[in-house]
């Protein structure tokens, strides 16, 4: 077991080195991507459309509220979409080599992991810059983002497990992930839905990970005890869900890929 985590460490690390070997900017992409993407949204969104919030004395409330739900979904999308892959794009590997497919799938959530830390330093960064409190409350994002992390690679594993048999979720994972991006409460506030459509919320498990986030960036506030009972209860569960599942159908995956 230790000797496979290293492994995955490992893989991660080759991975995070040759993710863009040949391209002019090279590893500077990994910071230049999150940068871009805060750049966009803060100057479309709070100076050229002019949207603000008054839930906090900032010109760019909106901007704000916007960069922690949006780093923190560009992470889980990603995972979500490179474990759904995963076996197809490693499968020459797993033949040739006797390597636990989870080592491979772990390295993907250890290079994702990093890639989220960086881009919530860069977006705590923009706060700096525009003169929002950073108080020692954004210390809870590590653990919350641990979390995610954690839950995503589960509900990831568990999709990896059924693309062999059913090779339409590869088609399909992309556009449900565009749909639940809209409907999770990141462009816009969980106002606007809450009471019209209060399931979107309650059955969305990215809304629980997005609002503390939120809430963290503009008010410095910290998470409540219960939502943190529920996201670890909600990641708990289906990481069990995914070790039973994935225990019970490898051998099965790896006879047919």
């Amino acid at each position: 077991m230790k000797h496979n985590i290293l492994l995955a460490f490992s893989f991660a690390k080759r991975d995070f080195r040759e993710r863009y070997v040949g391209t002019g900017l090279g590893q500077l992409w990994y910071i230049l991507s999150p940068i871009i993407t805060i750049f966009i949204y803060t100057v479309i969104f709070s100076d050229f459309m002019k949207m603000k919030l008054n839930v906090v004395d900032n010109s760019y409330a909106y901007s704000i509220y916007l960069v922690p739900g949006l780093l923190a979904w560009t992470t889980f999308s990603t995972i979500l979409l490179r474990l759904t892959n995963s076996f197809a794009e490693k499968a020459n590997l797993i033949k040739k080599i006797n390597v636990p497919m989870y080592s491979f799938q772990l390295s993907i959530v250890i290079t994702e992991f990093f890639l989220f830390i960086l881009s919530i330093l860069l977006g705590i960064g923009f706060l700096l810059l525009v003169n929002h409190p950073v108080t020692w409350t954004f210390l809870w994002l590590l653990p919350v983002m641990f979390l995610q992390t954690l839950f995503v690679f589960s509900f990831g594993v568990i999709l990896s497990l059924f693309t062999p048999f059913f090779k339409d979720l590869k088609e399909a994972i992309p556009i449900i992930i565009q749909l639940w991006f809209w409907m999770s409460p990141i462009i816009y506030m969980k106002e606007m839905i809450a009471d019209k459509y209060p399931l979107i919320l309650t059955l969305n498990p990215f809304f629980y990970f997005a609002e503390i986030y939120q809430d963290i960036f503009l008010f410095s506030k910290a998470p409540s005890l219960s939502s943190l009972v529920e996201i670890t209860i909600m990641t708990f569960t289906i990481l069990l869900m995914a070790g039973f599942l994935y225990k019970k159908m490898i051998s099965t995956i790896k006879d047919i890929i």
